[in-house]
């Protein structure tokens, strides 16, 4: 009976998912395979409002009825606990994506006002604010100006704008997450981790270690890891990698841009497990040089990607690189210049936690030193943030 339950939770979930979300999508698909064949067809979109933070709810719901399957939890009995889990407000947006086994029994316990779990969730929504407010907003003119009337610009500029949307997607999801993750410490809960330092992965599958970290762990776990993992054929293994990616392309969005995005990503991280052999049999991984080349290859690499998960269609994605075939030219400042100053502060404090240096502002152990970094940064978000910004990039999925 649990096993039939369980099957019934996961299929309610994921047709759900399916019409509220990607109804239309496979209505217009099946339109055009019939009108290839010169078949005319009657089908209509529906009207459908997408409920907010659907995709990040139905994985919840998916997670929570396989691990009572899995034996991992028990059910509970008690209905506000579980809606909460499902639906805790801060993520319900844009994630995290909680797993029921860790965030479950921090909500069956009494909670008491935590100072220090307090001060740190401050700290975070902070300097959550500053990668939105201060980067993500202040790019996105810049951006959406290139990428909205793309074949106005020449390749210096159309460069210049694919470099900054991968910092603006950065900035603006992970400074989301922060203050989630922030406001759920402020409230004595602690969420997962979403982000490390993704501009510093060696390879594209280190990249999807550190990038939107709770999805890939849903994903490795209910999916991945079902179809056998890498414990199996290396046509299987390619399989299971493009079916992982496929899912995650398809979970951001009904458009076949993110589809491609997500075979693209599923293509380059099986490619990465032959050459890894290659390079560790050189000893090429163990150079600082090497490391340092290989993080700006995967950030080139992820800027393509970033221009497929940015634009409409796939036919608007080759127009760019055709557009960008006529030459270079003068660069567009304008909104540009207005980010750089920021972007040093966040490459500052991610060089300094990759490294390990011992360098402290925010997180310092002298009180006056924090102090003074969590005024300044106050100071610099309210005179130089976009108070009235563009809402969260993720808030579409």
């Amino acid at each position: 009976m649990l096993r039939i339950y369980g099957v019934f939770g996961c299929v309610a979930g994921t047709c759900l998912l399916l019409y509220f979300k990607y109804l239309n999508f496979f209505i217009e698909q099946f339109a055009n395979l019939f009108g290839l064949f010169g078949l005319n067809t009657n089908f209509s979109s529906f009207n459908i409002i997408l409920p907010i933070g659907i995709s990040f709810f139905t994985f919840k719901l998916i997670s929570y009825v396989v691990e009572i399957h899995r034996g991992t939890i028990e059910p509970t009995e008690d209905f506000v606990t579980f809606a909460t889990y499902i639906a805790f407000f801060p993520t319900i947006m844009s994630g995290p994506i909680d797993k029921p086994g860790a965030f479950i029994p921090q909500l069956t316990v009494a909670r008491k006002v935590n100072s220090d779990f307090v001060r740190e969730g401050l700290k975070r929504v902070l300097w959550g604010m500053f990668l939105k407010m201060c980067i993500a907003d202040k790019v996105s003119p810049y951006t959406d100006s290139v990428f909205n009337n793309y074949y106005h610009h020449n390749a210096t500029t159309i460069i210049v704008a694919a470099i900054l949307y991968s910092f603006q997607i950065y900035t603006d999801f992970c400074g989301y997450s922060e203050m989630a993750i922030g406001t759920g410490q402020i409230l004595g809960i602690r969420v997962t981790e979403n982000f490390n330092r993704p501009l510093f992965s060696s390879n594209v599958g280190d990249f999807w270690r550190r990038w939107h970290m709770s999805l890939m762990s849903w994903l490795k776990d209910y999916i991945y890891i079902p179809l056998g993992g890498s414990r199996c054929s290396n046509l299987k293994i390619f399989r299971n990698t493009m079916a992982t990616f496929l899912v995650s392309g398809l979970w951001h969005g009904a458009n076949w841009t993110f589809i491609w995005w997500g075979g693209y990503h599923g293509v380059l991280v099986f490619i990465y497990r032959y050459l890894k052999k290659i390079t560790t049999k050189f000893g090429f991984g163990n150079s600082y040089i090497y490391k340092y080349l290989s993080i700006l290859l995967v950030f080139v690499l992820c800027t393509v990607g970033w221009i497929m998960f940015r634009v409409s269609s796939v036919e608007q994605f080759f127009d760019i690189f055709t557009q960008m075939a006529h030459g270079f030219g003068g660069l567009f400042f304008s909104w540009a210049l207005t980010a750089v100053l920021p972007i040093c502060i966040l490459l500052f404090k991610e060089v300094k936690d990759e490294e390990g240096l011992n360098i402290h502002f925010l997180h310092s152990n002298r009180p006056w030193v924090e102090a003074v970094s969590v005024s300044l940064l106050i100071v610099y978000v309210i005179y130089t943030g976009e108070l009235n910004g563009a809402q969260f990039i993720y808030f579409q999925f």
